[in-house]
């Protein structure tokens, strides 16, 4: 696997993380995954995210923070 789909991967599991988390309500609010910054381990991906968040009366961007299992199924977020 490539750095790029790795970081793609990585930002799909960071969405469907966060989605999941709102049982996938996208008219409440609405995450745009914008870089991802990664460190890679034996069995799991230390990483950081630049993401967008906007609801209705709500638009920031923030860094968000987790632990991703290396195939993409379990995303820790530690803030």
């Amino acid at each position: 696997m490539t750095a790029a789909d790795t970081e793609t991967e990585l930002k799909k599991a960071l969405t469907e993380h966060l989605y999941h988390a709102i049982n996938y309500d996208s008219a409440r609010i609405k995450y745009d995954v914008q870089t991802v910054t990664y460190f890679e381990d034996k069995t799991f991906f230390e990483c950081e995210f630049k993401v967008r968040v906007t609801s209705s009366n709500h638009d920031t961007t923030g860094t968000m923070t987790a632990r991703i299992s290396k195939d993409f199924s379990k995303v820790n977020r530690k803030q």
